[in-house]
């Protein structure tokens, strides 16, 4: 038994997590008048959030930033602006933050898309992110780590305003299949590697991914259309969470 293949699309595969996201994404976007609107999607990385999220901002036109390591305030309130038209974004942080809230209150429908967020879930300024949210009644949607929820329960007045926490999952053997078809079109993947391939990734979307290229590298090396666990190289060279062993000295 293999997985089979179609024709490549250019499109994301529809994996639980884009479904599971879309669904979030919907929810806060047609919520009833006086529900809070902010949103939570975490888990562990490499399950495919961020890839899940930009499909989402694509059908919504919603506004998509990304936080990192030294965003401060500031920085985070010229992302949002620049992300929303204005190149070149002037003024106090107030003024900016102002100016975010006019612009979000237009379009309430338009949903802001915080990416990373555990980078400020931390930090005090997180409530920025609830002034924004109170003042434009925007929906807006934190994506981050596993550890994004507790990080946010420290900051009552953000945490209460959830409408709901999503935690992105793992990939099952339908998520694989689509994966599959999505990274190597044209190549079939033995059951026995399939198989193998989730259990030694834990269902870690990325890792798959690097592991289907590296089917299809190999595949193309030995003119192969069907690859299975010992044409791969048996298990152990499926690259899993796990980096390899020192070698001992000679």
């Amino acid at each position: 038994m293999t997985v089979s293949v179609n024709p490549p699309v250019n499109k994301p595969a529809p994996l639980r997590n884009v479904a599971a996201f879309t669904s979030l994404i919907n929810r806060v976007v047609d919520r009833r008048p006086g529900l809070p609107g902010l949103a939570c999607f975490y888990g562990h990385s490499g399950l495919g959030k961020t890839k899940s999220a930009i499909f989402g901002a694509n059908r919504h036109r919603a506004a998509y930033v990304e936080c990192g390591q030294m965003t401060t305030a500031r920085s985070l309130l010229v992302s949002i602006l620049m992300e929303l038209g204005l190149p070149k974004p002037k003024g106090t942080a107030t003024d900016m933050l102002n100016e975010i809230v006019e612009i979000l209150a237009r379009d309430p429908r338009r949903p802001l898309i915080i990416d990373e967020a555990h980078h400020i879930a931390h930090k005090a300024f997180v409530d920025v992110v609830r002034e924004l949210h109170d003042k434009s009644d925007a929906p807006i949607v934190l994506i981050g780590e596993e550890t994004l929820p507790k990080h946010l329960e420290a900051y009552e007045r953000v945490h209460n305003r959830m409408l709901d926490w999503v935690a992105a999952v793992p990939c099952d053997a339908e998520d694989f299949a689509m994966l599959a078809r999505t990274v190597a079109p044209r190549l079939s993947i033995g059951a026995d590697l399939a198989s193998e391939m989730l259990d030694v990734t834990a269902g870690n979307t990325r890792r798959i991914v690097v592991n289907l290229a590296k089917a299809e590298e190999i595949a193309a090396r030995d003119g192969l259309d069907t690859i299975g666990l010992d044409q791969f190289g048996g298990r152990e060279a499926i690259l899993g969470l796990r980096a390899p062993m020192p070698r001992a000295a000679r």
